[in-house]
């Protein structure tokens, strides 16, 4: 251990080890103060002086403070932005458990960010293309009905034809706003203008009014008086909300009911859309924001999905300086929602907050 006397042959063999890592690796004694750095955190930070502290090598106190606090930090950006970073940290303590390093290793995740994020690019560009056929198939579908009297079959046929069209505009929509709202990797820059949350979930019953009736469903909306206008990305809150409720009526049986709530708690808007549907057990909460994360339940199954309606849902919440969480237990229905504070970007200059 380190914070154990080296002999000769140990230090010997920690600075061949710390000179064959390519990612930057910082040793700090126990008051945070630089012990020693690899040539690959000389390279990047400039590292190597004895006794800097962390937040003067990163230039980043918020973040140094983080990892300072034991918190799981997150990825970290250098600030001319060529690298990003994904931090560990290691605290090596002696026989009597005391302090004597802390080891922050720094994985260069450079490369794989570029990748993912050409990766998200392509998809968004061929989701993007797709929307054009399937816009023109709509458009001459619906007016099959208009050219003469049809036959029940005829216009049950152009029903499914419509349905498996809405079906696949959904699934683009989906790939699409997951590659480009990905608060990691996604390219996608919010588009901030005075948004009422009224409007939004007026469009959003509108387009899930039949779908509801189609299942006996009762769709309600409760919007409290005291929600104000806020500087947001509407398409982005659309987006998350049209998938929540999506989820909602998919997953609760005929004559079930659904609510859209949005009201202030404090200083946030809170948006929630509560069901009576299948419920989601305890266990089954945990990984329910992850991209292509479904229910391993057969009830759930039968239901199709790609897992990821509620990672679109959380991206878009923190890319508002929010978060989304789930209330759920089985066989009892579920309330997700999320959050939009009421500061910085979010404010409306000039109004009241």
């Amino acid at each position: 251990m380190l914070a154990e006397p080296l002999d000769t042959g140990s230090s010997r063999l920690l600075e061949a080890v710390l000179r064959g890592v390519r990612d930057p690796i910082l040793i700090f004694d126990n008051a945070w103060k630089l012990h020693r750095a690899n040539a690959a955190a000389e390279r990047v930070f400039g590292a190597g002086r004895s006794g800097e502290t962390l937040e003067a090598i990163l230039t980043d106190e918020p973040f140094a403070a983080q990892v300072r606090s034991g918190e799981t930090p997150r990825e970290w950006t250098s600030a001319d932005e060529t690298h990003a970073f994904q931090p560990r940290v290691i605290v090596d303590r002696d026989r009597n458990g005391e302090t004597g390093y802390y080891i922050v290793i720094l994985e260069d995740v450079t490369a794989i960010r570029k990748l993912v994020r050409n990766q998200n690019e392509f998809v968004h560009i061929v989701s993007h293309d797709l929307r054009t056929p399937l816009t023109t198939i709509k458009g001459y579908t619906g007016m099959l009905g208009t050219g003469g009297s049809l036959s029940e079959r005829q216009t049950g046929y152009i029903q499914k034809i419509m349905s498996g069209i809405q079906q696949l505009t959904s699934l683009v929509d989906n790939i699409q706003d997951a590659g480009r709202f990905d608060i990691e990797s996604g390219f996608y820059k919010a588009n901030r203008s005075q948004c009422d949350m009224g409007d939004i979930v007026a469009r959003v019953v509108h387009t899930y009014v039949m779908p509801a009736e189609k299942q006996d469903m009762e769709l309600v909306v409760d919007i409290a008086p005291d929600v104000p206008i806020i500087n947001a990305d509407a398409n982005m809150l659309e987006r998350a909300l049209l998938n929540l409720v999506d989820n909602a009526i998919k997953y609760t049986p005929n004559g079930g009911k659904t609510t859209i709530r949005v009201f202030r708690d404090e200083n946030r808007i809170v948006v929630s859309v509560i069901d009576t549907g299948l419920g989601i057990a305890q266990e089954d909460q945990k990984k329910l924001f992850l991209r292509h994360s479904r229910i391993n339940r057969e009830e759930f199954k039968r239901i199709k999905g790609t897992g990821l309606g509620l990672f679109i849902v959380r991206n878009v919440a923190l890319r508002h300086g929010g978060e989304a969480w789930v209330q759920s237990e089985l066989n009892a229905g579920s309330t997700f929602s999320f959050y939009i504070p009421l500061d910085g970007q979010n404010l409306v200059v000039n109004s009241e907050s």
